[in-house]
């Protein structure tokens, strides 16, 4: 009898033993791995993104998401409104954005 209850307290010891890391893996976090905030806010990616603009006497051109496309043109279903030196008017859905050539953002 009391070589059976030793078993068991043995037993049941090495069962803790093997199930407790495990279980700890949910509640600690590894040292090793690199610290990453529980809450990242991702930048969204800009819809539009003018890579280069070419102005001249005859033609006004913009590299837009890739594309290259003049005044009247389309890109993603906004409609090119004007090119000028350093930003790129576009609109879509009744409303007009200005994308600048160095910041890449837009504006409503």
């Amino acid at each position: 009898m009391r070589e059976t209850l030793k078993n068991l307290v043995v037993l049941v010891l090495l069962t803790n033993c093997a199930i407790s890391p495990v279980l700890a893996g949910e509640l600690l976090r590894d040292p090793t791995r690199p610290y990453t905030p529980a809450e990242r806010k991702a930048a969204a990616a800009p819809r539009f993104v003018v890579s280069a603009i070419i102005v001249s006497n005859d033609r006004r051109v913009a590299i837009v998401n890739g594309r290259r496309v003049g005044v009247g043109g389309l890109v993603d279903n906004a409609t090119v409104v004007s090119i000028e030196k350093q930003r790129l008017v576009l609109e879509t859905n009744g409303k007009q954005m200005t994308i600048g050539l160095r910041d890449r953002t837009a504006r409503q």
